[in-house]
């Protein structure tokens, strides 16, 4: 990992909260500006301590990308929920949206609770997120956007599931909707094998952003015909 990838605190922030549990330690550090969220070591999440608390990590922003160039989603189901950098930030941003955060990390959740700014009507289910999916299946729950951003440790356990669980996501999705998936790896096979099944079960074209400097890469695709990023963001699609 280089400094780029964990975006540690500088020297300036105090570190808030601090706690060893299930195997991981947790902490949470604070300056003027930003909040941070480490978990083992690796940043989960990092904000702006203002209104509409962006979030600083890069991927973030490629993430919301759709949403500045196709239109803004009414259902959002977020996988993996960290500091729930994304929710707090679309909740003041973007009230109109309705997301729903997945986490099964207890601990996490009631540290960012206690310590981060508080979210405007949060939206979280603890539960395993593997576990949401089989159940959201049989519920025949649909929603606008499925964002991804499972890591066990510092991997993507998303890179370990089979092309069913797509084929399971893909039925959750509206007509015009978009998943995207947040993958930490250097392994351009697993990234390769992951594009391929995507193109198969959504039959359209997909999207592969690395982000600068990170081991970060940001995986589209979507259920709408003919669908184009302007030019300028089209250039960085790695995806033939």
């Amino acid at each position: 990992m280089n400094l780029a990838q964990t975006l540690y605190p500088n020297k300036g922030a105090k570190l808030i909260y601090m706690s060893d549990c299930s195997s991981q330690r947790i902490t949470i550090y604070q300056s003027d500006k930003y909040t941070w969220l480490l978990v083992s070591g690796v940043v989960q999440s990092a904000i702006e301590n203002r209104l509409p608390y962006r979030p600083i990590v890069p991927y973030c922003f490629v993430m919301l990308l759709p949403i500045l160039h196709h239109k803004i989603p009414d259902t959002i189901l977020e996988l993996g929920a960290g500091g729930l950098s994304i929710q707090r930030y679309l909740s003041y941003a973007h009230p109109s949206i309705r997301i729903t955060s997945v986490d099964e990390s207890s601990d996490v959740l009631k540290a960012v609770d206690s310590f981060f700014p508080p979210i405007h009507k949060p939206s979280i289910v603890h539960k395993n997120a593997f576990k949401f999916i089989d159940s959201a299946e049989k519920n025949e729950m649909k929603f606008d956007w499925i964002l991804t951003d499972l890591f066990h440790g510092k991997e993507s356990s998303i890179l370990m599931k089979t092309k069913n669980f797509y084929e399971q996501l893909f039925e959750l999705i509206n007509p015009n909707g978009w998943l995207i998936i947040n993958c930490l790896t250097n392994d351009e096979k697993e990234i390769e094998q992951l594009t391929e099944y995507l193109k198969c079960i959504f039959n359209n074209k997909s999207y592969v952003f690395p982000i600068p400097e990170m081991m970060n890469k940001v995986l589209m695709v979507n259920k709408i015909n003919d669908f184009n990023f302007p030019p300028e963001i089209e250039i960085y699609n790695t995806v033939e």
